[in-house]
């Protein structure tokens, strides 16, 4: 190549694409890994870190990340099933997990936004059940 500054923009391009895919892949692994440590948790019934950890691959957010709309789901099942079991503290606890992850992973725009809202209206219902 004789020009060399396209020559430097093209080496600089070319080395920030694959940062930037390296970095999307390592965010993507760690969604994964701690969605399949949240899963164990939740099979040996241990909810409240299972919700923890739930929350933890929420806050590994990528476009289009399965484990994240995995996770999620996973949350509402658990406040769900507390609910039905009369604990509405830990149904509380789950959607507040959705509510607060959403909240820390927003830039220009808010992912997730109708679960986010769901989840409010669930955890409100929750918390009026706690009260009385």
């Amino acid at each position: 190549m004789k020009n060399p500054v396209l020559r430097w923009a093209l080496t600089i391009s070319g080395v920030a694409i694959v940062v930037i895919v390296l970095f999307f892949l390592e965010t993507m692994h760690r969604a994964w890994r701690e969605f399949k440590e949240a899963e164990e948790l939740y099979k040996k019934d241990d909810i409240p870190m299972a919700i923890l950890c739930y929350g933890t691959v929420i806050s590994f957010y990528t476009p289009g990340s399965p484990w994240v709309r995995k996770s999620m789901e996973r949350l509402f099942e658990i406040g769900k099933n507390a609910e039905e079991k009369g604990d509405y503290k830990q149904a509380k606890e789950a959607y507040d997990e959705i509510i607060h992850r959403i909240y820390s992973i927003r830039s220009f725009y808010t992912p997730h936004k109708k679960k986010q809202e769901r989840a409010m209206k669930l955890r409100d219902e929750a918390e009026k059940k706690i009260i009385e």
